[in-house]
């Protein structure tokens, strides 16, 4: 198991001690048959805003990880609705959010309404989640067209990188120059990594010095596919190559890491003597950071991914662009082709 896995199964431990027995069931089952960690994670955190938004109405009176599996039969059709009403207009969530967090609900009740009693009779009466569908796009091109102004364009890129580089220091003060002198090397090899290989944020957590190969280009990653988990040499270009190698001279005089510390990237904390492991919430915060003063705040960790497949789509097969994304489902990729056509 991986750092990033590791750290993501501590926080799903400790969150399901606030959680009623019954989430606590579903999850540890989800675990037994290969649910990664991290979506597990993601699982957890979405019951969390789920039961402290449902609790308070429905169970003033019964703490949260006290909650029985027969109390859920109070929940009907319309405190879904009143639930997704309030994700929309009070949380101000965007459908593809909101649809995560319906799909994980339904996924729980309809394994919950398979529990019997001693009598052979579920005791969770019904699935009250299962009669609401949240539909996805309808097509890979309506999929496309929403990533249009999400992303960097080819012509864009570079000077993302330059402005990272260097031009962000006209904009900085005193505190926030300092960081950015001491992370500069850092920074933008995670964010020229990201931008010429299609690589995940978790993968950039979980690198380790042996996963990666400068001179040849390329990184390892470990990723799980149906319950088997693979190995995959992912390309990076050669933007990335410069960059990593001037992180490289930096990495122990910048960091002091402990000897044996592993990983590719650090961080160090304020008023830690040794760098560690840098984490997923790090990395998302500092592409966040760039990318809103830079004027691009729809751009995150994970656009950058996007603006990847968009221009490698541009000059690539599919199948290449699945080999290079270690991607399982050609389908899943056609968005980036669809929006490479919008663009020529």
């Amino acid at each position: 198991m991986k750092v990033q896995e590791r750290k993501d199964l501590e926080q799903v431990l400790i969150r399901l001690d606030e959680m009623p027995h019954p989430v606590q069931v579903f999850i540890k089952n989800k675990l037994d048959n290969n649910l990664s960690p991290s979506s597990a994670l993601e699982y957890v955190r979405d019951y969390g805003i789920f039961f402290s938004w449902a609790s308070p109405k429905l169970w003033p009176h019964v703490e949260v990880s006290k909650l029985s599996l027969a109390l859920f039969n109070d929940l009907d059709a319309d405190h879904v609705k009143q639930y997704m009403n309030h994700l929309t207009y009070s949380r101000k969530l965007k459908h593809a959010s909101m649809s995560r967090k319906i799909l994980s609900l339904r996924s729980m009740f309809g394994f919950l309404h398979q529990e019997f009693d001693n009598d052979g009779y579920p005791i969770l009466r019904r699935n009250v989640f299962a009669g609401f569908t949240m539909k996805r796009p309808k097509n890979h091109s309506e999929v496309a067209h929403q990533l249009q102004d999400k992303i960097l364009r080819v012509n864009e890129i570079p000077d993302f990188v330059k402005f990272v580089q260097q031009d962000v220091s006209k904009l900085n003060n005193p505190q926030a120059q300092w960081f950015h002198n001491q992370n500069r090397n850092r920074d933008v090899s995670i964010i020229t990594l990201l931008l010429e290989s299609g690589i995940l944020v978790s993968d950039i957590v979980n690198l380790d010095l042996d996963d990666i190969c400068i001179q040849d280009g390329y990184v390892v990653v470990t990723r799980q596919q149906s319950q088997v988990r693979k190995k995959h040499r992912i390309m990076f270009g050669e933007s990335a190559k410069t960059y990593l190698y001037e992180y490289m001279k930096v990495r122990i005089g910048t960091y002091a890491p402990n000897p044996d510390e592993p990983a590719l990237f650090l961080a160090k904390p304020n008023g830690e003597l040794h760098g560690q492991r840098i984490s997923k919430r790090t990395i998302q915060v500092m592409v966040k950071k760039y990318a809103s003063k830079f004027g691009a705040s729809e751009v995150t960790v994970r656009q950058l991914t996007h603006s990847f497949g968009f221009q490698y789509a541009g000059t690539n097969s599919i199948s290449n662009l699945k080999q290079q994304l270690a991607e399982r489902n050609i389908e899943s990729l056609e968005k980036y082709f669809i929006l490479s056509s919008l663009h020529e």
